[in-house]
């Protein structure tokens, strides 16, 4: 069994808790322009508690890139091909193609749909919250807020406990709980 560090639940308590502000920010604020703003401030926010992992990321990305040009697998040991992708013993590997014309189109529907999903989903978080405020319910938005920043939270937790950042494993003995 992995122990999840505590520095990673407190990340997904606070993703949770932004998330929860940022959907609740309706029973607090009456003015749309004042909405904006402090949603733009919970947007800030889980962007700041984001940024250590963002940053760890960029870090990965960019060892590998420089593991690839140095022609190392990371661990220091030659991977066979020189810097120019000539095989070390003469054949050269196979290049790999470059996306072709239908598959950006398949990445540009994705992104599209994903954006008129989130959209479409935002504003029927948004009626729905109204509709029962209308209705007398008091603090009608921060009742969804609470359930989807528990949700939040929690799928942080469990996709922190299925992918140990790096190359790290959980199950490796080496390391303790207090270096991940």
């Amino acid at each position: 069994m992995t122990t999840i560090p505590s520095s990673r639940v407190l990340r997904a308590l606070l993703t949770g808790l932004t998330t929860t502000a940022y959907y609740a920010v309706p029973d607090v604020a009456r003015t749309r322009a004042s909405r904006g703003w402090l949603k733009a401030a919970c947007v800030a926010a889980a962007l700041a508690v984001s940024a250590p992992d963002v940053r760890e990321g960029w870090h990965d990305m960019r060892r590998s890139w420089r593991d690839a040009v140095d022609g190392t697998t990371g661990d220091g040991e030659v991977d066979g091909t020189d810097p120019d992708g000539v095989s070390l013993d003469g054949a050269t590997p196979d290049a790999t193609p470059s996306p072709t014309g239908p598959a950006i189109a398949v990445g540009l529907v994705v992104v599209v749909a994903s954006i008129a999903g989130t959209v479409a989903a935002e504003r029927w978080l948004f009626r729905r919250g109204q509709a029962a405020a209308a209705a007398g319910v008091r603090c009608a938005h921060t009742r969804t807020a609470l359930a989807l920043g528990a949700l939040t939270a929690a799928a942080d937790l469990v996709l922190t406990a299925t992918t140990p950042s790096g190359d790290r494993s959980p199950d490796d003995p080496s390391q303790d709980v207090a270096s991940r």
